[in-house]
């Protein structure tokens, strides 16, 4: 029998599905969430929790499974009725004052991938502390299953019956309050939403068609637990049918979220990529130099260094964090955090929960293409003219255990030789290895915690530097595999 490993890594626990995630696997973090709840709620009165899926394959069943487990240990629960996104859970947390939420998604990982996040009582990524509390609930668990049989393995009429709800309603209610509906209303410019197979299709279509209709299509708005053969991230080739898509019927603008619907990307009218990093510094200079806004922006580690240039300017402080968006989270709880984002799409730019939010941060968009009479493309060459043109590229290479720790002792030992020799400035090692050239431009190279991948950064001034600083991580990864 294979033994049980379940480790929490920057944003929940994910496995392979029948082999890592499995419904004992579920059964068994739902029960260590049950201990830690009751442990920290006391006596006083019962926790409880609310539980959204996705649309990934056995989420629905995985959810209801975890349901099960919380009605058992007599706290209260409260299960979607439908497929939703991580967002609208966050908000359920929150509307709904529950002590916690649960969201099975795997986000943005390959299909074959399902995962268990944590929302804690504020609706945003669990903390550390929670986490901590709750991995050490979930080991005392494993080591002593037998003692709760009774939870984990109950007879099939023992099962009890989950109440069902609609958490969209207020989702969407909220949602609209956070932008100018006004400016929205009766967009005159063709829209492509790009939910990859994901959450957000239908949602997303629904709220935004009620302010211009005739100007809004979807794509990729059925269930498909294979994704159409790719990653429901938004990076890539992986939107290469929203591209020709947008290029054949001449749309403005693309909006392109992940699978659970908290991370987005965009297309320009020229079917141009538009990456999280763009989107950020676009989103910044709106709030900063037309709304006039003064605060903190929080970023993690990996995200461009456009983004300090445009705060020095406008007299913003920075946050830098570990890459992970409970970081982000907590930093917004702190308050005085007028944005916060993180390299792979997941934005917050001001509302109720802080949670990135795909499905808001796209209607932030239309909010100020109405707004400044520019698209998208305009409002970044303004950007490029006065900040410098910034180049962001990652490349995910697949790893084995070996090759793992083989990477991790070289980067640990020194600055990598073919890096030294290339003119590296300094190094961070706030979370990963981000090695600070000359001129400004960087390289990074990190290990995932949640995939067996490890992602090699890029942050350069032209198309030919970052194509060199990604040769120079290749020969790195070379070196130690």
């Amino acid at each position: 029998m294979k033994k049980i490993s379940i480790k929490f890594g920057t944003d929940g626990w994910r496995g392979v599905i029948a082999d890592e995630f499995t419904f004992e696997g579920v059964r068994i973090v739902s029960q260590g969430v049950s201990n830690y709840l009751k442990k920290k709620v006391g006596s006083s009165r019962k926790p409880f929790i609310v539980v959204g899926y996705d649309t990934r394959f056995l989420s629905e069943r995985f959810a209801e499974e975890s349901a099960q487990i919380f009605k058992l240990n007599n706290i209260k629960v409260y299960l979607s009725d439908k497929i939703i996104t991580s967002p609208v859970l966050s908000f359920a947390v929150v509307e709904k004052k529950a002590d916690l939420g649960i969201m099975i998604t795997a986000s943005h990982n390959p299909y074959y991938y399902n995962g268990y996040k944590i929302k804690g009582p504020f609706g945003g990524s669990a903390t550390m502390d929670i986490i901590v509390d709750v991995e050490k609930e979930v080991s005392e668990v494993i080591k002593n299953t037998e003692s709760y049989k009774k939870y984990l393995y109950p007879e099939e009429a023992d099962r009890p019956d989950v109440e069902r709800i609609d958490f969209l309603p207020s989702y969407k209610q909220n949602l609209l309050s956070k932008v100018d509906t006004d400016i929205i209303k009766n967009f005159d410019f063709k829209l492509l939403l790009e939910p990859m197979y994901g959450a957000a299709q239908g949602i997303y279509k629904k709220i935004i068609q009620q302010f211009s209709p005739e100007n809004v299509t979807e794509i990729h708005s059925e269930i498909n637990p294979s994704f159409g053969g790719i990653s429901p991230e938004p990076i890539g080739d992986n939107l290469a049918e929203a591209k020709s898509t947008l290029l054949s019927k001449k749309y403005k603008l693309a909006i392109c979220l992940d699978g659970d619907g908290d991370r987005i990307a965009a297309l320009g009218e020229d079917g141009n990529y538009i990456s999280s990093h763009h989107l950020f510094a676009i989103v910044l200079w709106y709030l900063a130099d037309r709304k006039k806004m003064k605060g903190k922006v929080v970023k993690s580690i990996n995200l461009s260094s456009v983004l300090d240039r445009i705060c020095s300017k406008y007299d913003l402080e920075v946050k830098t964090t570990p890459v992970g968006f409970k970081y982000i989270a907590e930093e917004i709880l702190k308050g005085g955090v007028i944005m916060g984002g993180e390299e792979s799409g997941g934005l917050w730019a001001g509302g109720d929960t802080p949670e990135r939010d795909g499905m808001f941060m796209g209607l932030k968009l239309i909010e100020i293409i109405c707004d400044t009479g520019m698209t998208l493309n305009q409002i970044l060459e303004k950007i490029y003219n006065e900040f410098g043109y910034f180049v962001f590229d990652r490349v995910d290479y697949e790893i084995d255990m070996d090759q793992k720790e083989n990477l991790k002792n070289l980067l640990e030992q020194d600055i990598p030789k073919v890096l030294r020799e290339a003119g590296v400035k300094k190094v961070i090692t706030l979370d990963g290895y981000k090695y600070i050239m000359e001129n400004g431009s960087w390289i990074m190279i990190r290990l995932s915690g949640t995939e067996a991948v490890v992602r090699v950064y890029t942050d350069a001034g032209s198309d030919k530097e970052a194509k060199h600083l990604q040769e120079l991580g290749k020969k790195v990864l070379g070196s130690a595999f």
